[in-house]
C-alpha cells in the first residue's frame, strides 16, 4: 500500500458532518489499518458506509476531508484548483465537466458562480494548459509538471448579503428583529443534483440517505441511476451484493431467466425429435432404393 494513499471516514449524525484522516498502513480486502493524523493511534477499520480511499495531496482528499477548507482555497486560488483538477484527470475536460467534478467533490453552485470565471478568463492562455478538441467543443488537459500549490490555510469566503426585495410600501416594523439569512445549501437538492449525487455515491450509506429524501424528488431518479449506485457498491459490499443476487433471483431478472431455462430445455427437445426424424427419413429413403437390395456390405 502506497503511504500516500489516505482515508477518510466520514459521518453524519443528526446532520452534523464529521470526518477523521488517516494513512493507509496495510489493506487485507475486508479492512484497512489506519494510523489517524489527529492521535497517531492504529485502527482496523472495515470497507463500507462513509469509508473514502484518497491519494493525499489529491483535490479528493481535500474536499473529504476539510470541506470548509477545500471552498476557501477554491475562493482563494480557484485557477490552482482547476489546474489540479486537469493534472488528476486521465482525459481533457470541457468547462462543463470541469464544472461537474468540482461539482461531485461538493463544492457549491454558489461558489462556482463567484469565483470560477476567475480561472477560466485565464485558462485557455495559461502556461502548460493545453487545448484539444473533444466532440463539437474545446477541453483542456494540464501537460506541465510542477503544478501550483494549494494554499494549506485558507480564509472562508464570506457568504454575500442577500439582496433586498422591492416593496410597494413600507411593512410594519416587527416586535423582534430578524437576522438576515445567509445563503445556504438547500436541504433538499434540486432533481438533477440528486441523480449528481447518486451516480456518485460508493457507500450504502450515502444511497440510503439520498433515499429518504421526500418522494417527490426520488421519483425523478431513473431505475438505472438507482441500481447503478447499489451495482459499484455491490462490488465492495457483500452485503448488499447478497441482497441484490436474492432480489435477483426472486424478481422479474429471475423469472425471466426461468422462463429461458425451460425454452432452451424445449429446444433442446425438439432437436432431438428432429435428429430422430432424420435419421427415419435416411433409412426410408435407403428402404426404397432400387440398388439398396443388390448393393453387398463393403461395396
Amino acid at each position: 500500500m502506497s503511504a500516500d494513499q489516505g482515508l477518510v471516514r466520514v459521518s453524519d449524525s443528526f446532520g452534523v458532518r464529521r470526518t477523521r484522516a488517516g494513512s493507509i498502513l496495510a489493506d487485507d480486502g475486508t479492512n484497512y489499518q489506519v494510523k489517524w493524523d489527529d492521535t497517531d493511534e492504529e485502527e482496523l477499520v472495515p470497507r463500507g458506509a462513509g469509508v473514502h480511499v484518497a491519494t493525499r495531496g489529491s483535490l479528493r482528499f481535500l474536499a473529504l476531508s476539510d470541506s470548509r477548507l477545500f471552498h476557501a482555497v477554491f475562493a482563494q486560488e480557484p485557477l490552482a484548483v482547476v489546474l489540479h483538477l486537469l493534472a488528476e484527470s486521465s482525459v481533457p475536460l470541457k468547462v462543463r465537466e470541469i464544472r461537474e467534478r468540482l461539482a461531485e467533490l461538493g463544492l457549491r453552485n454558489e461558489t462556482w458562480a463567484r469565483h470560477g470565471p476567475r480561472a477560466l478568463a485565464v485558462l485557455p492562455k495559461w502556461p502548460n494548459v493545453v487545448r484539444r478538441q473533444k466532440g463539437d467543443t474545446l477541453a483542456y488537459t494540464w501537460v506541465g509538471d510542477d503544478l501550483p500549490e494549494l494554499p494549506s490555510e485558507a480564509e472562508p469566503d464570506p457568504e454575500p448579503a442577500p439582496t433586498p426585495a422591492p416593496v410597494s410600501k413600507p411593512a410594519p416594523s416587527p416586535a423582534k428583529p430578524i437576522a438576515a439569512a445567509t445563503p445556504a445549501e438547500p436541504a433538499v437538492p434540486s432533481a438533477e443534483r440528486l441523480r449528481r449525487q447518486m451516480s456518485a455515491a460508493r457507500s450504502l450509506g450515502e444511497v440510503a440517505r439520498l433515499l429518504t429524501l421526500p418522494r417527490e424528488f426520488v421519483a425523478e431518479l431513473s431505475p438505472e441511476v438507482v441500481a447503478s449506485a447499489l451495482r459499484r457498491v455491490a462490488a465492495e459490499d457483500r452485503l448488499v451484493a447478497g441482497w441484490l443476487d436474492a432480489l435477483t433471483a426472486s424478481g422479474p431478472i429471475g423469472a425471466l431467466t426461468e422462463e429461458l431455462a425451460t425454452a432452451r430445455a424445449a429446444n433442446a427437445a425438439l432437436q432431438n425429435r428432429v435428429d430422430e426424424l432424420e435419421e427415419w427419413w435416411t433409412a426410408l429413403e435407403q428402404s426404397t432404393d432400387p440398388g439398396a437390395a443388390i448393393r453387398q456390405p463393403g461395396s
